[in-house]
C-alpha cells in the first residue's frame, strides 16, 4: 500500500463522517454553515449567549467546540482559582469539558464517537453542549470575573 492510498483511507471515514454530521444538523432544523468539507458552524436558535457552536467531524470523533470568553479579561491574580473553579465544573458536568485553547479562550468541548453513532447520539451531544453553554452565562461566568 502507497502512503498516498493510506492517505486516501484515512479521509474515506472523515468525509462519511461529514456527511452523517451535515445529516443530523439538518435533522435538528438549526441554522448552520458549511466550511469545506472539514468543519461547520452551528448558530443554535435557542436564547443561548453564544453565538457559534463549531462542530468538527473526524474520523473517530465528532467534536462540539465554541470560545466563550477570551481569559485575558480575567485579572492574573485569580487564574489559579479560576483554573481549579474550571476543573471542578469539568468533574460535575457530564458529557463536556471545559478548556483552554491557543489563543487563551476559555472553550467548552463534547464530542461524540463515530462507532456506533445515532441521531439520538448527536443531538443528546448537542444538548449537553447547550446545557453546558448556558450553565456557564448563568452561573460561571460572573464568578469568575469576579475573582
Amino acid at each position: 500500500m502507497t502512503s498516498g492510498h493510506a492517505e486516501l483511507q484515512d479521509r474515506v471515514p472523515m468525509s462519511t463522517t461529514w456527511f452523517i454530521a451535515k445529516e443530523y444538523l439538518k435533522r435538528l432544523e438549526i441554522d448552520f454553515e458549511e466550511h469545506g468539507r472539514t468543519t461547520f458552524s452551528v448558530h443554535p436558535e435557542k436564547h443561548i449567549e453564544t453565538k457559534v457552536i463549531e462542530v468538527f467531524p473526524g474520523k473517530n470523533w465528532i467534536t462540539l467546540t465554541t470560545r466563550l470568553m477570551d481569559l485575558d479579561e480575567l485579572p492574573p491574580k485569580g487564574r489559579k482559582v479560576v483554573y481549579e473553579k474550571l476543573l471542578k465544573a469539568n468533574a460535575t458536568l457530564v458529557e463536556v469539558n471545559f478548556g483552554i485553547d491557543k489563543k487563551n479562550c476559555l472553550t467548552l468541548r463534547n464530542a461524540a464517537p463515530v462507532t456506533g453513532i445515532s441521531y439520538d447520539v448527536f443531538n443528546c451531544t448537542y444538548e449537553a453542549h447547550l446545557a453546558a453553554i448556558k450553565f456557564f452565562f448563568e452561573k460561571m461566568k460572573d464568578q469568575l470575573l469576579q475573582e
